[in-house]
């Protein structure tokens, strides 16, 4: 990165924001349903998008998916959940995030941030000038800073309709070494946001979004430096974006040889004594603090936000006798994970998904949650999206039967039937029997396609 003046003396106020982010993911189906208005648009369906009337309509339907995206993250993360579970949702702008962060321009030393600026003064001073790398460990706030970063920018680009739209990207779907970062990002507005893709293209030519990404870590290690140069490759070529953000765990960042063409980087600090103190004072658990500031190595695990805040929803099992038994810390944050696992299993929900109050126990969600994670193992999936699931997730073969029956069934019925229906229609070149034969059309259809689709099924069934 090429060395720059002094940099601007920024703090990192960040009192409107939550805390511990990246642990629940996006509201991805209603993201899904909200960009799907970009697809109906061309159908003639009429909306009422968000933001300045001179931005084009198809951008301003893209902005309000990502906002109501970066709303419904940053309302479930885990920051809010303690407020919500302390009574404090009406307030939470009055409990400040406590943890510090450096900015490092160029190669330059790291210089400490005053605690009174905000990530979007960082993203605006003039030595980073929109290209910004934010870093930390592993549940040190990183994807939440961007995602509060983001908010601000879909605010700015609401009012300005010239500024690029922010989009959130994740990395961890990058999945061929050949690809251009430009032709995934068109393949991902498709995926996520149903932006068709000359749309999209035209998008990224003209330098009309502002990418923010994520998950560069979540990528097999072997090809995380690969990632790098591709994306450099992006930074200097002529789709470049105006505006670049990314995010990375600092440790496996530093092992590249390869850096980020990027002007600079804000550095997410572990939490100290003080601030763990200052923060759950804050949010009036100061018998928590009471527990924690007398084990030491309890106090250790709290520097890191994610797991204050996991520890702050599950307070309760802290004091007991099995804690006081475990010796590595490897056993502490698990005893952690289960606990807050096991709250979050057995609190009530509230949803009309759920009829009659039959929820799903906690053995079975658990079962369905283990599975639902192997398979996103196997593929290097950090999101869930039900568009994306694949028959090869199926795991019994008569599951596999069954699908190729709905599959070739409904094909089956439908071509036979619109076809036949069509034709008995041109030749009696009346209306009545047109419509008689697109029925009997579709009714012979149904049958003849599930008939088929079963032989079909039974086919691949042997030959597996």
């Amino acid at each position: 990165m090429p060395d720059s003046q002094d940099p601007k003396q920024v703090s990192n106020d960040l009192r409107n924001s939550q805390f511990g982010g990246g642990f629940i993911n996006a509201e991805s189906v209603n993201a899904q349903r909200i960009g799907g208005d970009i697809w109906n648009i061309f159908f003639g369906q009429q909306t009422t998008p968000i933001g300045n009337p001179a931005r084009p309509k198809n951008e301003r339907i893209l902005l309000d998916a990502v906002k109501q995206e970066v709303t419904a993250r940053l309302r479930q993360s885990l920051h809010n959940a303690v407020l919500i579970n302390l009574g404090k949702k009406s307030q939470p702008q009055q409990v400040k995030r406590p943890w510090d962060a450096e900015i490092k321009i160029g190669l330059k030393p790291a210089v400490p941030l005053p605690n009174t600026t905000t990530i979007l003064e960082v993203f605006d001073s003039p030595e980073i000038a929109g290209k910004l790398l934010i870093l930390g460990a592993p549940g040190s706030g990183k994807t939440t800073t961007q995602l509060e970063l983001a908010q601000e920018l879909i605010q700015r680009a609401e009012e300005q309709p010239d500024y690029p739209v922010p989009v959130l990207f994740n990395l961890s779907s990058w999945k061929d070494d050949r690809q251009s970062i430009t032709d995934w990002l068109v393949v991902e507005l498709k995926s996520k946001y149903g932006v068709s893709k000359k749309l999209g293209q035209e998008w990224v030519d003209n330098k009309q979004l502002l990418p923010l990404l994520d998950g560069l870590d979540e990528l097999e290690p072997q090809r995380q430096e690969l990632c790098v140069n591709v994306i450099n490759q992006f930074s200097a070529g002529e789709t470049r974006p105006l505006y670049l953000v990314l995010c990375s765990r600092g440790e496996e960042y530093n092992n590249y040889a390869t850096q980020l063409q990027l002007k600079g980087a804000i550095c997410l600090q572990p939490l100290t004594s003080n601030q763990i103190c200052d923060y759950l004072t804050s949010i009036n658990s100061l018998e928590l603090w009471s527990t924690i500031s007398s084990d030491f190595d309890l106090l250790e695990l709290m520097e890191t936000p994610l797991l204050l805040s996991i520890t702050v929803l599950v307070s309760q099992e802290i004091p007991s006798e099995k804690w006081q038994y475990l010796n590595s810390t490897a056993d502490r944050i698990q005893y952690l994970l289960d606990a807050y696992i096991g709250r979050m299993l057995t609190r009530d929900i509230k949803s009309r998904a759920y009829l009659n109050n039959k929820t799903p126990n906690a053995r079975k969600t658990r079962i369905l949650l283990v599975w639902l994670a192997k398979q996103m193992q196997r593929e290097s999936k950090t999101e869930f999206l039900i568009e994306e699931m694949q028959p090869s997730w199926l795991k019994k073969k008569i599951s596999k039967v069954i699908y190729n029956l709905i599959v070739w069934g409904l094909i089956g019925a439908l071509t036979s039937g619109l076809l036949s229906g069509l034709l008995s229609g041109l030749f009696a070149l009346q209306v009545f029997i047109l419509i008689y034969g697109l029925i009997s059309g579709l009714l012979s259809g149904l049958f003849f396609g599930m008939f088929f689709g079963i032989i079909h099924g039974l086919i691949g069934e042997l030959l597996e």
